[in-house]
């Protein structure tokens, strides 16, 4: 009896001394980092061919990139451009112009009127060129024009009293002046002052030209005795100098029409023989001549 408590006490002892033990853990301690950082990518530049900025009135602006013969076009605001270049290829403005013209008109002379001759009618070619100066809508040109100016009318002194009727002499030979025509050809050189207001260019300017008519006169055909029997050639010449008026409508880039006015004045006619050059008189007879002209002009 006294054994069996004796025992239970000494399993209860030893059992609360071991309770009491102190135990040793291992603790781990775990820290997160996170790291932020920025990472470029480089990627190749895509290069462009061409690129060109086009502003027009009443339309957005407009960028055109062309990139291995492709275009396109992508509308913009606004347009910076930085860059320490100095040599950025721009394109030029054209400055230089040229082009031709066909004319239709009618022309009044003044000695013509005093043989009551009608106006004349005329058509004609003609080239030209153009500089604009000081890059404005300021412009100079000038022009070489051919025309011929068509009329029935033919005069004849037999029949009617003009300035030129009577006797001329050449040579010391004399001549009776008979008829002359009013169809003749005319070669003119114009120089002109252009001002551009949107679509139209009026012109001021002057000009020089020449006209060759048909005339005839009665002459000795160097039989004996020596009469005036043989009627010969002679070819008829007028210097003139005057002034222009011209106002252009453009029609589109190449094309435009004009209305043209011209007043110019012959000091002289010059007479020359067709069959003998040698026989040459000049006469004091003064005129004017008036033109109005249509002009279909053609730009390059």
């Amino acid at each position: 009896m006294f054994q069996n408590k004796f025992l239970f006490l000494f399993l209860t002892i030893t059992s609360f001394a071991f309770s009491q033990e102190k135990k040793v853990d291992t603790i781990f301690v775990y820290e997160e980092i996170i790291i932020h950082d920025t990472i470029f990518i480089e990627k190749p530049v895509i290069k462009i061919d061409k690129a060109i900025f086009t502003s027009e009135d009443n339309k957005k602006d407009k960028l055109e990139l062309t990139q291995n013969g492709k275009k396109i076009q992508i509308p913009i605001d606004t347009l910076v451009l930085i860059t320490n270049k100095r040599n950025i290829k721009k394109e030029e403005k054209q400055t230089w112009f040229f082009g031709g013209k066909l004319h239709l008109g009618l022309s009044s002379n003044s000695l013509f009127k005093k043989m009551d001759a009608s106006n004349a009618i005329g058509f004609g070619l003609g080239i030209w060129t153009r500089k604009e100066l000081f890059n404005s809508n300021f412009s100079v040109g000038i022009g070489v024009d051919a025309l011929y100016w068509a009329s029935p009318f033919s005069f004849d002194a037999l029949q009617k009293d003009s300035d030129l009727n009577g006797y001329y002499f050449t040579n010391n030979k004399p001549k009776l002046f008979q008829s002359i025509e009013n169809k003749h050809f005319q070669f003119q050189i114009p120089i002109q002052f252009y001002y551009k207001i949107n679509k139209f260019m009026p012109s001021i300017g002057g000009f020089f030209s020449a006209s060759n008519y048909k005339s005839y006169f009665l002459g000795s055909s160097k039989e004996l005795p020596s009469t005036l029997n043989e009627t010969q050639t002679f070819k008829a010449e007028a210097l003139q100098i005057g002034y222009l008026a011209e106002v252009q409508y453009s029609l589109s880039r190449h094309l435009s029409v004009a209305v043209h006015f011209s007043s110019g004045k012959a000091n002289n006619l010059v007479f020359t023989n067709k069959q003998d050059k040698t026989e040459s008189f000049k006469t004091k007879n003064d005129f004017s001549e008036k033109r109005f002209v249509l002009q279909l002009v053609y730009s390059l």
